[in-house]
């Protein structure tokens, strides 16, 4: 270990320091999926360093990497429901037959998405009041749009996804 304690050590102060750029790297390149195992593991690594015990380390990895994958999901979901928010207002005043454009911007510019809403057909039921849309996708910048279906229903003075979470691949790791 040294005079100095876990600052000389192999696994001490200067060798997790001289990762750093390598988690940064790893963490650029491995996209989303992999921040919450990455940023685990640098926080486990620099505790198990800090603290010479790998039971804290371990204790703190499994901690961040919970935490941040927590994290990760509720800005996803938010943003979610964004998108289907701005698609469930662009049809909420069309009618069935009729379409319009629809489009998200997000605060950070990541994801902003487009395409074309149009109403299949008006449910109308002494329960609720919905409708079945189509509508397309299209990333920004535009590409091949692609289509996928749903229903909306009126809830009190707006109009709201009616479904849980559509089952097609579109929605990744949130099915």
């Amino acid at each position: 270990m040294g005079d100095r304690g876990t600052g000389h050590g192999a696994l001490g102060l200067a060798a997790v320091t001289r990762a750093v750029p390598f988690l940064i790297a790893a963490l650029l390149l491995g996209g989303c999926s992999a921040v919450a195992d990455l940023s685990g593991l640098a926080a486990g690594a620099v505790a198990g360093g800090a603290t010479a015990n790998p039971a804290v380390g371990f204790v703190v990895a499994v901690g961040t990497d919970a935490a941040v994958d927590a994290g990760l999901k509720y800005v996803s979901r938010h943003r979610q429901q964004a998108e289907q928010d701005a698609i469930a207002l662009a049809a909420a005043a069309l009618p069935e037959g009729g379409s319009a454009p629809w489009q998200i911007r997000h605060d950070i510019p990541l994801g902003n998405e487009g395409g074309e809403v149009q109403v299949v057909r008006n449910i109308v039921t002494p329960i609720a009041t919905c409708k079945e849309i189509a509508f397309s996708v299209a990333d920004d910048p535009p590409a091949t749009p692609a289509w996928f279906n749903t229903t909306i229903c009126r809830q009190e003075a707006a109009w709201k996804w009616a479904q849980a979470e559509p089952a097609v691949p579109r929605w990744g790791f949130l099915q």
